[in-house]
């Protein structure tokens, strides 16, 4: 659906029985989401489907322990230390599992940071999630 214009979109959507029987708040929240895809760059756009396509391919116990466990705690994180820990999730999102492990088990590397921080970081990145998921 992202693919078609928004005109196209909007005809699909009309003519969509499945779609026509969402709540209206449902249908609202569809609508909006993809007016923020239409309004993202190609850059923001090719990002947003690698953080997708990462979450489908993570199974789904991993899904369950980021949503029920990781997810959590990251809300509770003040803004300048989730930046923390996405800059450091960055760092280790390309790297083989030897040297992720390796740079976070280097003190040097997770200096500062608590250690639910530490916990955190080590959970996101052993799923190659480059940052947590948004609702």
């Amino acid at each position: 659906m992202r693919d078609l214009s928004p005109e196209q979109r909007d005809r699909v959507l009309q003519n969509s029985r499945a779609f026509q029987n969402l709540a209206p708040d449902k249908q609202a929240r569809i609508r909006q989401q993809f007016n923020q895809w239409d309004r993202m760059s190609p850059t923001q756009q090719a990002d947003l489907r690698q953080k997708e396509s990462t979450w489908r391919n993570l199974t789904p116990e991993q899904r369950e322990h980021i949503k029920n466990d990781v997810l959590p705690r990251w809300r509770q994180m003040p803004w300048d230390r989730q930046q923390v820990l996405k800059q450091k999730l960055g760092v280790l999102q390309n790297m083989p599992e030897s040297a992720r492990n390796q740079r976070l088990n280097d003190p040097n590397f997770t200096r500062g940071l608590t250690d639910d921080e530490r916990s955190v970081l080590h959970d996101l990145s052993h799923t190659h999630v480059a940052e947590p998921p948004s609702e």
